[in-house]
């Protein structure tokens, strides 16, 4: 390409399967209207979902390019790598089981343009057969952490008297463009001034609570998250995490902790350890016991 990209795609990819193929379509079907390269970041696959974005790259004046990790270095790392390696003034950041729609990046874009302290635009997620996905919510409590998605929406107070609130902003329609606490991280856009004011993600969460961790951040400097409905995302769910199993249960919970523990007193951060650490132990045995891990069905 002779034109600096102006926007850039960088994909994690983790034995996603034939996932990864049809994200990277999606992206040649419904291209941004600005100058885009792409970039995936190889977790050390060893089903060959990486092949795709290696026959693409294989192609002179290609816009994609693949960095094969010999490690699984983990997706906040994985994503530093390509925020290192790219030059768009944006950056949209997306697993690779995600689908785009037309115009959908235009629409983030715009989104930012309007929204000047926006350094992160999130899409409206839909399952694969069109139907909704919760892609907005708030900041975490640790009460709702603990209790999970289910329990919180019922038994924290306060967070759902008006309008949407919690963790997971579940039955709100999501037809609004507005400021929002966070967004899911399926696909996301991504300000560059607003990461060199606040620096990469935290390579300490490998997987889960790495985007939490970076929206706090960015919002303790006062940048804003925005829901943007006119871009519409498909998103499969669970490509990677589903063939982590219990290594993806320590690795959120980890997480957990890690977020919190900076968050409350330093005598409380034992107990919060003895939590997660339950939490975490009563999870995997559900997973052992052949109850889902993780869900990604409609809200």
């Amino acid at each position: 390409m002779t034109t600096p990209p102006s926007v850039s795609v960088v994909v994690v990819n983790w034995n996603s399967g034939p996932w990864l193929g049809r994200m990277l379509e999606s992206i040649e079907r419904h291209p941004p209207s600005a100058p885009y390269d792409v970039v995936v970041i190889d977790n050390a696959s060893s089903d060959g979902s990486a092949a795709p974005a290696a026959a693409r790259a294989a192609v002179t004046g290609s816009r994609v390019r693949l960095i094969r990790n010999s490690r699984n270095r983990g997706l906040a790392a994985a994503n530093n790598q390509g925020l290192a390696v790219t030059a768009g003034d944006r950056v949209l950041i997306c697993n690779p089981d995600v689908e785009l729609t037309a115009g959908a990046v235009d629409a983030l874009s715009a989104a930012m343009d309007r929204h000047p302290a926006a350094a992160l635009a999130v899409p409206r997620l839909e399952n694969l057969d069109g139907s909704p996905q919760t892609s907005a919510g708030d900041l975490p409590r640790l009460s709702e952490a603990l209790l999970g998605r289910r329990l919180s929406r019922h038994l924290v107070p306060g967070r759902s008297r008006s309008g949407p609130a919690g963790f997971w902003w579940d039955g709100w329609d999501h037809a609004e463009e507005r400021q929002i606490g966070r967004g899911a991280e399926a696909c996301y856009l991504v300000r560059r001034a607003a990461v060199a004011e606040i620096g990469p993600q935290d390579e300490r969460f490998r997987l889960d609570w790495e985007g939490i961790e970076w929206t706090a951040r960015l919002r303790d400097r006062g940048w804003q998250v925005w829901l943007v409905p006119e871009a519409v995302v498909r998103h499969a769910g669970g490509a990677s995490i589903s063939g982590a199993g219990l290594r993806w249960v320590a690795a959120t919970h980890l997480g957990t902790y890690r977020y919190f523990a900076p968050r409350v007193p330093l005598p409380a951060r034992v107990p919060l350890a003895l939590v997660v650490t339950l939490r975490g132990l009563v999870k995997a045995a559900a997973g052992a016991a052949g109850f889902p891990l993780y869900r990604w069905a409609r809200p």
